[in-house]
């Protein structure tokens, strides 16, 4: 977006872009502190980080599909120290995922999390799409949390002053966006969610139901933050509902129904994972859709509510003119 087009645009536009353009830049920075750490030594003796998941899924599914959803090593895996972690997702991720197995385990990390920066651009561009026009502090608010998700456990530590022992705050490294940070340093896929779900209720925005529907069916390989994403996406797509839920179901069934069929590896999927093992566990990175959905859900009721209620007091105004001339005759 060039300087001649942001001057001409409304004040409260340019303090919206300027608000983006400033998380725009905090994500940015959160990624050039934990790209670095991505390759370096796990500080977990036990596993792996949450990449390493994705990559022994997509693996076992060519080599030992039985075991995708299996923890821990198997005899005649692809090595991965100290030991890989679970896959948990659903299968179409595998999908999405699969041309990052032509890599070595390290340059597949390092281009997905370079992917998933790349494309925080694109979720900008969504975010101010489906808040400008709105409340601008309450819009600012909400492309705020899905672009920087502040909202996590930020790790500030406190530190002695000297011989007085005064406690002072020394932010750390993530502490600006800790579940942006954590999701970049150990390679995990829920900022890609965020895009995908975001990008999901943008095109229902636009009116464009069956790339809504797609975008939303690859985006649920996590169901919790699809599940909260769901309401706002009907609404949005409530006028072309019937194109969208078709959209959907073909889409759902096209990326998850052939794994089936293939040594029951969605079968699989719902036993050990939506039976209780994903919903149980919630981890700083997982925020970001959940937070991202549930943001730009309140801002939507704050926006409908404000406007029934403006519609409701310009009738009662028109009603109470209209009857004014009888009363005064």
């Amino acid at each position: 977006m060039g300087d001649e087009a942001i001057k001409q645009m409304a004040p409260e536009k340019r303090i919206l872009v300027l608000v983006i353009l400033i998380a725009l830049a905090l994500n940015a920075f959160t990624f050039c502190l934990a790209f670095p750490q991505a390759f370096q030594l796990p500080k977990s003796a036990t596993y792996a980080r949450d990449f390493s998941a994705y990559y022994i899924g997509e693996w076992r599914l060519l080599h030992n599909p039985a075991e995708i959803y299996y923890g821990g090593a198997e005899p005649g895996d692809y090595q991965i120290l100290p030991v890989p972690q679970t896959f948990k997702y659903a299968p179409s991720f595998l999908i999405l995922f699969a041309p990052f197995l032509t890599l070595s385990y390290q340059n597949a990390l390092a281009a997905f999390d370079i992917l998933q920066f790349a494309l925080i651009p694109a979720l900008a561009f969504f975010v101010y799409k489906l808040v400008k026009g709105k409340n601008l502090v309450y819009g600012s608010i909400a492309a705020v949390i899905v672009l920087i998700d502040p909202l996590g456990a930020a790790p500030i530590s406190y530190h002695g002053l000297g011989f007085l022992h005064i406690p002072y705050p020394s932010l750390n490294a993530q502490s600006f966006s800790p579940s942006y940070f954590f999701a970049y340093q150990l390679g995990n896929a829920h900022a890609l969610q965020t895009i995908l779900l975001v990008g999901a209720l943008y095109f229902g925005f636009a009116k464009k139901p069956w790339i809504s529907a797609l975008l939303f069916s690859f985006g649920a390989f996590d169901p919790r933050a699809a599940l909260l994403a769901l309401p706002l996406l009907i609404w949005y797509n409530r006028q072309v509902i019937l194109k969208f839920a078709a959209g959907a179901a073909v889409f759902l069934a096209v990326t998850n129904l052939p794994f089936f069929f293939y040594f029951g590896i969605g079968f699989t999927f719902l036993h050990s994972e939506v039976n209780g093992n994903i919903a149980a566990q919630i981890y700083p990175y997982d925020l970001i859709p959940l937070f991202s959905v549930a943001a730009l859900t309140i801002l939507e009721v704050i926006t409908v509510a404000s406007n029934q209620k403006m519609h409701f007091n310009f009738l009662s105004n028109r009603k109470t003119k209209n009857t004014e001339p009888t009363q005064n005759r």
